[in-house]
């Protein structure tokens, strides 16, 4: 028998070679990469400069300090086009921009409804806490208005008509410059797949209430990691690639 030189694998079979090999693992149970969507507006607003545009901070805070007049609000908007349908399991990723030890605080995840009629128009760049979707800032500080016997709500200027909670009162702390901390729920999840625009937008604050200066210091996506969605796909859709290979392959045989 006459032994021939192998053939360098070329770029293209790699590439398939590699595909293929992820879709096996996939649906044999083994190690599968996570699909990210990254955040396309995000930023923070503070009820104490309420007419400023924060954007180009090194930094977004969430806080509701109810001994002061520090309100601070996440705002973060993601595409939804690259979502597969009924997807589950899905995380919100953010990263911490500064290492801190303190541990007591919450947070909790809301998402602004369709019925907002600034849910896909407002912007990072020109948004700020007096114009921010989901909140109606009243012109009381959280002092005053804890002071007067005010719902957690109002002190936090909630539009809760136009918002749905998707995770309550989560701890946070201690905050570890660039490590990860995630929101993830079955309401996230619904909220998702209840889309119907192609962006969704999502407000995090404070959890609880506190007198606390304790910020949730995230990083903005111009100066660190910013907020991802992330989430594995299904092992079908690995399956599908590894078909789609093995046909290139055998093509490339019979050629």
């Amino acid at each position: 028998m006459i032994s021939r030189p192998r053939r360098p694998l070329s770029l293209r079979g790699a590439a398939l070679f590699s595909v293929s090999c992820l879709a096996i693992l996939a649906i044999q149970g083994g190690p599968t990469l996570a699909a990210v969507i990254n955040v396309a507006d995000d930023t923070w607003v503070r009820e104490d400069d309420a007419d400023s545009n924060r954007n180009g901070n090194d930094q977004m805070n969430a806080r509701t300090d109810i001994d002061a007049d520090d309100n601070d609000v996440i705002l973060l908007r993601f595409p939804t086009a690259g979502l597969p349908s009924g997807i589950s399991g899905v995380s919100l990723d953010l990263f911490w921009q500064r290492s801190d030890s303190g541990a007591s605080n919450t947070l909790k995840l809301y998402g602004l409804n369709e019925t907002d009629p600034d849910e896909t128009s407002w912007d990072e760049t020109t948004v700020t806490y007096n114009n921010a979707p989901g909140l109606i800032p009243d012109g009381m500080d959280p002092t005053a208005e804890t002071a007067a016997m005010a719902s957690y709500d109002e002190v936090q200027d909630l539009d809760t008509a136009n918002l749905t909670l998707l995770v309550a009162d989560q701890l946070y702390g201690p905050q570890v410059t660039n490590e990860k901390y995630s929101f993830s729920s079955a309401a996230l999840d619904a909220f998702l797949n209840a889309d119907t625009n192609g962006e969704v937008t999502f407000l995090i604050l404070r959890g609880n209430e506190s007198t606390s200066g304790n910020q949730a210091r995230f990083w903005p996506k111009e100066s660190g990691p910013g907020a991802v969605l992330s989430y594995v796909p299904e092992p079908a859709s690995l399956g599908l690639l590894a078909l789609a290979a093995a046909a290139l392959a055998g093509r490339r045989r019979s050629a």
